[in-house]
């Protein structure tokens, strides 16, 4: 071998040591033997309403949905299983006062998800809780969150219960435009 080939092929060498130093794989892709990568859209994948509830719900309503002294739960309430625009505004914007779930009153605060999760999250977790804890309502889909999160987007107050109270099913209920 000429002394101008083993310089390229020392250099070639040089090369491939280095892109498998710096590139995760780089030696075995380089050889063809790295495994196959996740595609990147599966690293993106879409948090379930099981995800979501237990890193934004659980905490206050309990991981079985049974809820404490201070907030309700979520467990055959008439609030997750009535109209399912009431349970979709109380997730976009809070809930606050009084509120009564199976004839107990609760006062714990709710805080507004709606600048947090996306509208396929809130109906994510709307359909998981109104599925969940021996709950055997309908889904709730993203058009549903789209059009609550339109017909509000002007709400900067958390709602009260005697406001939702005023919403039938079907309804647009009071602040629509």
């Amino acid at each position: 071998m000429s002394r101008q080939g083993r310089k390229q092929r020392v250099a070639l060498m040089i090369a491939v040591t280095v892109a498998a130093a710096i590139v995760p794989n780089g030696m075995a892709e380089a050889q063809g033997t790295a495994p196959p990568t996740a595609h990147p859209a599966a690293a993106k994948a879409p948090r379930t309403g099981a995800q979501i509830f237990a890193t934004t719900c659980a905490a206050c309503h309990q991981a079985q949905g049974e809820g404490t002294n201070v907030y309700p739960p979520l467990a055959g309430s008439e609030w997750v299983n009535g109209p399912e625009s009431r349970v979709v505004r109380i997730i976009l914007h809070g809930l606050v006062g009084d509120v009564e779930v199976q004839g107990q009153v609760y006062n714990g605060a709710m805080p507004a998800w709606g600048p947090t999760l996306s509208d396929e999250e809130i109906a994510a977790v709307a359909t998981y809780i109104r599925s969940s804890f021996g709950n055997q309502s309908l889904p709730i889909t993203a058009a549903t969150v789209t059009q609550a999160r339109a017909a509000h987007a002007g709400r900067t107050t958390p709602w009260t219960m005697p406001e939702l109270l005023l919403i039938k099913a079907g309804e647009k209920g009071p602040g629509t435009r």
